[in-house]
């Protein structure tokens, strides 16, 4: 009777795992949602959600309306078909930051259309270890760390991946599959356009794989005939792509013909990009290019202006010289001594070791490897990963928020093309799972996900840790994790920004002294003040136009910050030579000295600057002239 008994709680124990297996393979998209809601909540109760860089707050601030114009739908990054929509709910609450709650959620939407994909095919333990393990090393990036470009990439990749699963694979609802991945598709290409180079690249692989197995399932005596009878299909799939990807163009060019309806936008997108071109790349050393700045009648007080985000002076530094300095130092940086041999070993140790994503994508790959019926597809993806990063690296645009959109494309394309081999070899444990032995793969793929799981624990524990330091010793860490914007740095997950706000005092002086008006050093503060504020509530209207703005980067020449300094009496286009005004303070730790010898230079020889007070670690300065000097 024991033996009876125990029989039969086993049986009822087996019918009830298969009974939940048979109803989540029935609802595979009601699983991957309640495991990425899983995720989420975790990451939303144990950490500070903020944007990782600055450049999302200041689009978040011009959408808002913080240079006193009103809302402004022409994103900075973006698409103004976004914009558009944004201002809609901004109108309606007023208060809520929808532009960050967009990027949230288009994060969450991404993901879970990956781990649906791949709930599509089958639910047991493998696939659910698989899933795990991309929530766990990928998520961060999306639902702690908010940036737009990573945003961009995971919508790009998810929708894309939808698209063609409605081509290829799916039995019903094939043109709303479609059609749902298109909206998907074009969210991500109005977040940032450009990232349609390396999701559009993993896709491009995904169809061509499409095409091979189609062809590889024919039999091979019937090969020939038969794909010409495929051919059609292919065909039309292949032009059903085309049309989307023009779509995709068209939007982006409709959204950049809004832009430049307004002539100040016009000008304001053709100096952006003359800008960009000047910034946003590998620097040069001074004496590297010491020569052929001084062809141009340039020197080191230029090279430091021009190298950073704050020269703003036509005058002095017209287009053309912009042009001209970025391409003698493209020159410069193309003409460094780089192997392949230092790119792939630079490529190896920044993103295999450096990287969590990197996990999301050779763990799955491993196991892929192993089990998976696409191992080719497998292998290409991880070729096409390495090549990409590879080329970042010798071209100099090392980025990790760029870094991690490859590797969570190719993790994508492997978690949602995963299909496990029927052949694969049983353990010989005698209990059973899911209604079945374990196999070897998925022993071994839950001892992954446990040593994974594991090696997350710490993370946990740095919230506190930050929280409990002196202001001086809080401070030291901020500057230290938080203010590199380029690479990763494991800390910035765990740092507490919003249970402690790192520079409340100095905010409170900028935005309760109504006798100045405060220009703040872009390197000085663009990176530490927008932590400051809550990144879920939309930014205060007129914020910069009645307080304080900052001294050049990525709004330079924008219609909101003409209006600011014109607002204070200043010269928009030349706002240097008002550092001399009475209501106009400089908020500055770092370039202050170059600055002051580039006014004395181009405005006022004689011209003086003092220390007014240092708050919070940041120096407040006056420029000011001599009562017996002239400003030129």
């Amino acid at each position: 009777m024991q033996e009876v008994s125990t029989l039969t709680k086993e049986h009822r124990t087996n019918g009830k795992l298969k009974a939940v297996t048979d109803y989540f393979s029935a609802h595979p998209l009601l699983l991957a949602f309640l495991l990425n809601l899983a995720a989420f909540l975790f990451r939303i109760i144990v950490f500070d959600i903020k944007y990782e860089v600055s450049d999302d707050y200041i689009t978040d601030a011009v959408l808002s309306g913080a240079y006193g114009l009103g809302y402004d739908p022409h994103l900075l990054f973006g698409n103004s078909i976004l914009g558009y929509f944004l201002v809609f709910l901004y109108k309606i609450i007023p208060t809520i930051s929808f532009y960050f709650i967009l990027l949230i959620l288009l994060g969450f939407i991404s993901c879970t259309v990956v781990l649906y994909l791949l709930f599509k095919k089958k639910v047991n333990v493998l696939n659910l270890c698989l899933a795990i393990i991309f929530l766990a090393f990928s998520t961060d990036d999306l639902y702690v760390l908010i940036q737009f470009t990573k945003v961009a990439a995971a919508a790009g990749i998810a929708g894309g991946l939808l698209i063609l699963h409605g081509l290829w694979e799916a039995k019903d609802h094939k043109k709303l599959i479609v059609i749902l991945g298109t909206l998907l598709l074009l969210a991500g290409s109005m977040v940032r356009f450009e990232l349609y180079l390396i999701f559009g690249a993993f896709l491009v692989i995904a169809f061509i794989y499409n095409v091979f197995l189609r062809y590889s399932d024919i039999d091979k005596n019937e090969r020939f005939n038969a794909f010409k009878k495929e051919i059609k299909g292919v065909l039309f799939r292949f032009g059903v792509c085309v049309g989307i990807i023009g779509l995709m163009f068209g939007v982006y060019y409709l959204g950049e013909g809004l832009k430049n309806v307004d002539k100040t936008y016009s000008d304001f997108n053709t100096y952006k990009h003359i800008r960009s071109n000047l910034t946003d790349k590998v620097k040069p050393y001074y004496e590297d290019v010491e020569n052929e700045y001084k062809k141009l009648g340039l020197d080191f007080v230029d090279y430091a202006m021009l190298n950073s985000w704050i020269f703003d002076d036509r005058d002095v530094y017209p287009d053309e010289t912009l042009i001209k300095v970025a391409e003698l130092q493209d020159k410069q940086v193309a003409s460094r001594p780089v192997t392949y041999v230092d790119v792939i070993i630079y490529t190896f140790i920044r993103g295999v070791l450096g990287y969590p994503v990197a996990f999301a994508l050779y763990l799955p790959a491993l196991i892929a490897l192993v089990s998976n019926k696409k191992r080719l597809y497998s292998l290409i993806l991880l070729l096409a990963a390495f090549v990409m990063l590879a080329g970042f690296v010798y071209y100099g645009r090392t980025m990790y928020r760029v870094e991690w959109g490859v590797y969570f494309c190719a993790a994508s394309c492997i978690i949602a093309g995963f299909s496990q081999r029927e052949n694969v070899k049983k353990g010989l444990l005698k209990k059973k799972y899911f209604n079945k032995r374990a196999s070897a793969i998925e022993i071994i793929s839950v001892i992954i996900l446990v040593v994974a799981c594991i090696s997350r624990v710490p993370r946990l524990t740095t919230c506190n840790t930050y929280l409990n330091l002196s202001d001086e010793e809080y401070k030291y860490y901020f500057d230290n994790i938080m203010l590199n914007s380029s690479n990763y740095v494991p800390d910035k997950v765990g740092f507490p920004t919003v249970k402690r706000k790192p520079s409340l005092n100095i905010i409170e002086r900028l935005e309760n002294d109504p006798d100045h008006y405060y220009i703040v050093d872009f390197a000085t503060g663009i990176q530490d003040f927008y932590f400051d504020y809550d990144p879920w509530i939309r930014p205060e209207q007129g914020l910069f136009s009645e307080h304080y703005a900052y001294f050049g980067g990525c709004t330079m020449r924008h219609p909101g910050e003409i209006h600011a300094l014109e607002s204070h009496g200043c010269d928009p286009y030349n706002p240097f030579k008002n550092l001399t005004k009475e209501n106009i303070l400089l908020v500055d730790n770092w370039g202050y000295d170059y600055k002051l010898e580039y006014f004395r230079r181009y405005y006022c020889p004689e011209a003086e600057m003092e220390l007014v007070e240092v708050i919070d670690g940041y120096s407040i300065w006056r420029f000011y002239v001599p009562e017996n000097a002239e400003s030129t």
